[in-house]
């Protein structure tokens, strides 16, 4: 066995450490409580094989996430690095206007909430102390998109890396409540996700490319209405 002992080997140990935690389905923000309108279109009969349930996942990937929360990741990432409260707030704020149901935007910001409140843990940074506490003031919307890459540039996390993070994020999202419903097992959704590498990472360079002024609501309209009517039903595995 071969053990690496040159200095520096572990030199991206740190920010790599923050990135699993950050990334990690046990971090307690509630991110996999939510299933993106899927429960709605399994009952819908939209769902029925796997080959559709990957179409929804590409189509939240394409036309939702990346010029929407995955542009506003990187953006948040660059702003903090900057140490730019101000353009923090605006990006959150425009991320909030782009939110086209309640549902998508409460679970936005229950998240980010949640996740504000654990960063000055997780880091002493003072730009992200300050904007941690303009949410919990109530004085920013808290996206989680915004507040999880900015803890993440503040970690050390590379804005790719954390751009990555929310997009999969998404995947990971949808396919864990794929299983909690039946849909696929366990295992295949393991391989099923490592199947959407290139999705993510097209999704990915568009954000990175996006301008603030560029970022656009979803597009998944078929995701979007699903999540609406899935808020007015009475009996719910996922919270809306």
């Amino acid at each position: 066995m071969i053990h690496d002992t040159t200095p520096g080997a572990l030199a991206d140990g740190p920010a790599l450490l923050a990135l699993m935690q950050l990334s990690d389905t046990a971090l307690p923000i509630g991110r996999h409580a939510h299933a993106l309108g899927l429960e709605r279109l399994l009952r819908d009969g939209r769902v029925p094989d796997d080959r559709r349930l990957r179409q929804v996942v590409v189509s939240a990937l394409m036309q939702g996430g990346a010029r929407c929360d995955g542009a506003a990741a990187s953006l948040a990432h660059q702003a903090l690095i900057s140490g730019d409260l101000a353009r923090l707030l605006a990006i959150d704020a425009r991320l909030d206007c782009l939110k086209l149901t309640d549902a998508a935007q409460a679970a936005s910001r229950r998240c980010g909430r949640r996740l504000a409140g654990l960063a000055p843990s997780l880091s002493r940074d003072a730009v992200l102390a300050d904007y941690a506490g303009a949410i919990a003031a109530g004085c920013s919307p808290g996206h989680l998109a915004v507040i999880s890459a900015a803890t993440s540039a503040a970690c050390g996390v590379s804005r790719p890396a954390a751009v990555l993070m929310e997009l999969r994020g998404i995947v990971t999202m949808i396919l864990s409540a794929a299983v909690r419903l039946d849909i696929l097992p366990a295992a295949a959704s393991q391989a099923m996700l490592a199947g959407f590498a290139p999705e993510i990472l097209a999704a990915s360079r568009i954000a990175l490319a996006t301008a603030l002024d560029e970022m656009e609501c979803s597009a998944a309209a078929v995701i979007e209405t699903a999540a609406m009517r899935h808020a007015r039903d009475y009996g719910r595995l996922f919270a809306t």
